[in-house]
């Protein structure tokens, strides 16, 4: 007997392949979820990879799910993920394994918006394997199976949503990005040792401090809460010229890196300078992070001897 795969059923399939006290089938004759007698079941047996089908044609164990798939979902989610500090100490929660499910949970409460990515992630990963398993069956019944879109789990949405971009204005972001300036800066002197890493957080300060903030134009990111998040800053260069601009301040603060953020900045001020009229935009890298490079890369950016550089105009 078959039956449909609803968005409600789906939804409690989900719910229901975490609970590792109870095991759980589908009654393909009314579509519905049902829990099962451990007197009459084992979970080993539900889950067992050869049979899909119990009792005859009406039910069917629903999707495996254990402690060790739990485990892998996080290795996968933490390996793509972006935000140093978050990744740094997700890695140790995962290599330490004690306790790992609740600290890895606990440490993501420090990091809301990458929390957020993870439940999206989860949402995805977990609705890929319902989907998977009912096209196995959908294959035994002689059926097409359903088509995943993974355009339906994408997380780009949450930068629009979650995050405020507004065009940069001197009076009230300046005192925010020059504070923001001083903190990344203080990143790079410890990252390096003596006076090496006070010479490279100079360096990474004069290149903001080179323009003043009432010729800087671009965005800047904020959460709902307020709080300043990042900016993509950039001044005419020369200051006389109206067609070429260089980068002056572009960043994300640590804890909200790898969000999408920078991507969405650079993306609005890439629009606003094509209706501006401006034809070159520059970036120096005297201070250059591999992942702003991928992303310059991204946007076309062509790597030079100065830095990048993007024609508008082609």
């Amino acid at each position: 007997m078959t039956f449909s795969l609803t968005d409600s059923l789906k939804d409690k399939i989900l719910f229901a392949m975490e609970d590792q006290n109870s095991v759980y089938c589908v009654d393909a004759e009314n579509g519905e979820l049902k829990i099962l007698s451990s007197e009459n079941f084992s979970r080993e047996e539900l889950d067992g990879d050869d049979e899909i089908d119990i009792d005859e044609e009406n039910y069917y164990s629903i999707p495996p799910w254990d402690s060790d798939d739990g485990f892998e979902m996080m290795e996968n989610f933490t390996a793509g993920l972006h935000n140093p500090n978050a990744y740094k100490e997700l890695r140790r929660c995962l290599a330490n394994r004690r306790g790992v499910f609740r600290n890895f949970k606990s440490i993501l409460k420090s990091y809301p918006e990458v929390e957020q990515k993870w439940y999206a992630f989860k949402d995805r990963t977990m609705h890929a394997r319902i989907t998977e398993w009912y096209n196995v069956l959908c294959e035994s019944w002689g059926l097409e199976g359903l088509e995943e879109n993974p355009e339906s789990f994408d997380t780009e949405y949450l930068v629009q949503d979650d995050f405020e971009f507004t065009k940069y204005d001197s009076l009230k972001d300046k005192e925010c990005v020059d504070r923001e300036v001083i903190n990344i800066a203080e990143e790079y002197k410890e990252r390096h040792e003596g006076s090496l890493g006070e010479a490279v957080a100079d360096i990474f300060k004069s290149q903001s401090a080179a323009v003043s903030w009432e010729n800087k134009f671009g965005y800047a990111c904020y959460s709902h809460d307020h709080e300043f998040l990042g900016c993509s800053l950039v001044s005419y260069c020369p200051s006389s010229a109206k067609k070429s601009v260089a980068f002056t301040d572009f960043f994300v603060i640590q804890n909200y890196r790898g969000l999408g953020i920078g991507k969405e900045l650079l993306n609005r001020c890439l629009a606003d300078f094509k209706d501006f009229g401006i034809q070159w935009v520059i970036l120096s890298t005297k201070i250059m992070p591999e992942s702003m490079e991928n992303l310059f890369c991204e946007f076309s950016f062509k790597k030079t001897e100065f830095g990048f550089i993007l024609n508008l105009q082609e």
